[in-house]
């Protein structure tokens, strides 16, 4: 039933609508006083169908959102254990000798640059989600300053054998693995840089993410 509840209250929403402009017309040549009342009520009863939907929309939205951000338990219990697990993709086009070990749905946090006065290095800068705000930690002198959330976008994490990625429809990215700098992952955020650029992303499985992260970066044993 919820799979087409949004069908129904979007059809019965321009149904409605519908019919008021039509009763709209109708009342300029009609003096009864019938006529509006309909309207009235058209006009209401296509108000609420549209409220209905969008409603409806965002549950089931919010629904395969939250589906799809819950990772695998049996890949994730490879991960505990120290190994790389093959994920699929149909829509990520991998390179030659490519294999994708990480793949979840995520968001991609972008902050507001801090005042240049404050005079910290944004190198040196963690972030740190914690009671429904974002923080800003200097390393050295373990400062808490509070970072102001610019922009989030939904898409797809992936880590593989040769690069992370943020697939979304826009401000994605696309980085070679090797070239990773100052990775830093807490309970749900992966952070690090990029020549420079940040790159932050928020997930639950944010522990998973930095232990297949450490397992791709660090040397082979010899």
């Amino acid at each position: 039933m919820n799979k087409v509840q949004p069908k129904i209250h979007l059809t019965a929403g321009i149904l409605f609508a519908t019919m008021a402009m039509l009763v709209a017309l109708l009342t300029r040549s009609s003096r009864d006083g019938r006529w509006r009342v309909f309207s009235v009520l058209s006009i209401w009863a296509a108000g609420l169908a549209w409220t209905l939907f969008m409603r409806a929309y965002r549950r089931r939205s919010a629904g395969r959102r939250n589906s799809f951000s819950v990772y695998p338990e049996g890949h994730a219990r490879l991960i505990e254990a120290g190994r790389l697990p093959n994920r699929y993709n149909p829509h990520l086009e991998l390179r030659e000798y490519e294999i994708c070990h990480f793949l979840i749905g995520a968001r991609r946090l972008q902050f507001t640059d801090l005042p240049a006065n404050q005079g910290f290095d944004p190198i040196q800068l963690m972030v740190r989600f914690s009671g429904g705000s974002y923080y800003f930690i200097s390393r050295p002198q373990n400062i808490l300053l509070p970072a102001e959330l610019n922009r989030e976008i939904y898409g797809e994490f992936v880590i593989t054998s040769q690069r992370v990625m943020f697939i979304a429809p826009e401000n994605g990215f696309e980085v070679p693995l090797q070239s990773l700098k100052s990775l830093d992952c807490s309970v749900n955020l992966v952070d690090f840089q990029v020549r420079g650029r940040r790159y932050t992303i928020q997930t639950e499985a944010a522990p998973l993410a930095e232990k297949v992260l450490h397992m791709l970066l660090q040397p082979p044993a010899i």
